[in-house]
């Protein structure tokens, strides 16, 4: 017969095992969010410079210099939260390695399949914001 330590113990893990999928799945969607940023930004660069090609007046100047004004704060927002990213994305990898290696309360082969699936989303959406570059 299960002792009720054993079960609560097992639930614990249960619970730790779901908390880790969806950290792993929020951190899919920050690096996603940091994607559109990224390509949002690169798109408002690219029209500002195509806005204000040629001879400038000075009100010109000042409105193209807003612009990118804007551009940058986005930027630096964007860094912010990739600095994010890099501080919480180690935490939760070493959280994983202890969740799949506790011989207390081994995960079941779907939940492994579970995590497997989210670190590939990680992956592929780093992958993804790797490619996107913008200067």
């Amino acid at each position: 017969m299960i002792s009720l330590k054993k079960l609560k113990q097992a639930e614990k893990g249960l619970f730790q095992q779901q908390q880790l999928i969806s950290e792993l799945n929020a951190i899919v969607r920050d690096i996603e969010r940091c994607e559109k940023t990224m390509a949002a930004l690169k798109t408002d660069l690219e029209a500002a410079n195509a806005k204000f090609q040629g001879q400038r007046s000075t009100r010109d100047e000042v409105a193209y210099l807003s612009a990118l004004l804007e551009c940058a704060k986005r930027k630096l927002a964007w860094e912010k939260q990739l600095g994010s990213l890099q501080k919480r994305t180690p935490a939760v990898l070493e959280k994983m390695a202890a969740l799949l290696n506790d011989p207390q309360n081994p995960p079941a082969e779907q939940t492994r399949a579970e995590i497997l699936q989210a670190l590939q989303k990680v992956q592929a959406a780093m992958a993804r914001l790797q490619g996107i570059n913008v200067e």
